[in-house]
């Protein structure tokens, strides 16, 4: 079985590199030779050396449950043997339809983002879809070509994270003007009129500032992501309304934003130990920033939690690993994953027996840990 194989994709001015995930459902061959070969395998081909009919091999490489199992394993160890590509296209416009669904993400390597993929491929296998997976590497010139992409690639429908950039969503509205599903999940535009799927972040951010509080922290700084993105702003708004009910006065000059990362928490940690006053609590908007802060915190001789109280957000494995353990908070994200592609697979079918919400809210929980203070 071939998977997490990347495909150069050509097109005007571009040559993108994008993943293709399991596509069969449970089987995909793909080897990607000479770009030139015109020498291509059909169907044809196999059927012939198999002494079978080419809807036999073409319902065997689509695990069709009518085929034998010993005859759709022969055909798909001779479609590999004999390195048979699938002309998605050519059998979407067959059938309209291709099966497919396409898939932006800011970074694969982020925790939550692998997780939810995890639980996207999991749910997609179970409607017989695969997954098609573009990152826009937090940029929007990537985001709006991996758009042009999938649309190009008449995927069935299209799930989407935008980058912690992305302000105008105009490039999204192919989707939308040719009635295309299209499902934003974790961050989502604002005011959008379509189907979301988020966390709330705004309680999420209420939590972690409430348990500092609790934990006696009266001085405690913020690292906010890029406030463009739905998910930071609800954030510090949770933030915010944590330290009004509790009487705690709000200091804008204790909110670092920045892009959270870990060279980004390691800096925003510099500047406040550079300060004149120590802050007791950190409520860092992602785990890798809050890790930083740890980090840097040990190198300065800083102790976490008796001198700082330190809470993230994602309950990523570094949140595990470094020492102090981190409390932080969990978002599910492979249960977020699943219902994004429950969402988007209904919305293909157009079951009106099914009603599909709007805007989805997944709860959140704060985990506690020996970085606040256990």
């Amino acid at each position: 079985m071939a998977t997490g194989m990347k495909v150069p994709i050509w097109g005007a001015n571009m040559h993108l590199s994008i993943n293709f995930l399991n596509i069969a459902p449970t089987l995909f061959v793909l080897q990607v030779k000479d770009r030139h070969n015109t020498n291509k395998i059909t169907i044809y081909d196999i059927a012939q050396k198999l002494g079978l009919s080419a809807s036999t091999v073409s319902r065997a490489l689509q695990n069709n449950p009518l085929i034998n199992e010993e005859t759709r394993n022969k055909v798909q160890e001779l479609a590999v043997e004999m390195n048979y590509v699938p002309n998605w296209i050519a059998s979407s416009l067959r059938k309209k339809r291709s099966n497919i669904l396409g898939l932006i993400v800011p970074r694969t390597s982020m925790y939550f983002q692998s997780t939810a993929i995890s639980g996207i491929q999991h749910e997609a296998h179970k409607y017989g879809f695969s997954i098609v997976i573009g990152q826009s590497d937090e940029t929007v010139a990537m985001e709006k070509e991996l758009v042009h992409t999938f649309f190009s690639l008449r995927v069935d429908g299209l799930l989407a994270v935008s980058s912690m950039f992305t302000t105008n969503f105009d490039h999204f509205s192919p989707f939308i003007r040719n009635n295309i599903p299209l499902v934003f999940y974790d961050r989502v535009p604002l005011d959008f009129p379509g189907y979301t799927i988020t966390g709330d972040d705004f309680k999420g951010g209420y939590l972690a500032t409430e348990h500092l509080i609790q934990q006696g922290c009266k001085r405690i700084a913020h690292y906010a992501g890029v406030l463009t993105c739905n998910l930071y702003q609800q954030r510090l708004a949770g933030y915010k309304a944590a330290l009004s009910k509790y009487k705690v006065p709000f200091d804008e000059s204790l909110v670092y934003v920045h892009n959270l990362t870990l060279d980004a928490g390691a800096e925003a940690a510099r500047q406040i130990f550079a300060g004149s006053s120590l802050p007791d609590g950190l409520f860092a908007a992602n785990d890798s920033s809050a890790v930083a802060f740890i980090q840097e915190a040990r190198r300065k001789g800083i102790k976490v939690p008796e001198q700082v109280k330190v809470v993230g957000y994602s309950n990523d494995l570094s949140s595990r690993i470094i020492s102090p353990s981190l409390s932080t908070i969990e978002q599910s994200g492979y249960k977020m994953g699943e219902k994004a592609v429950e969402t988007l697979v209904q919305l293909i079918n157009k079951d009106e027996k099914i009603k599909v919400t709007k805007n989805f809210v997944f709860e959140v929980e704060l985990i506690q840990r020996e970085s606040s203070g256990r």
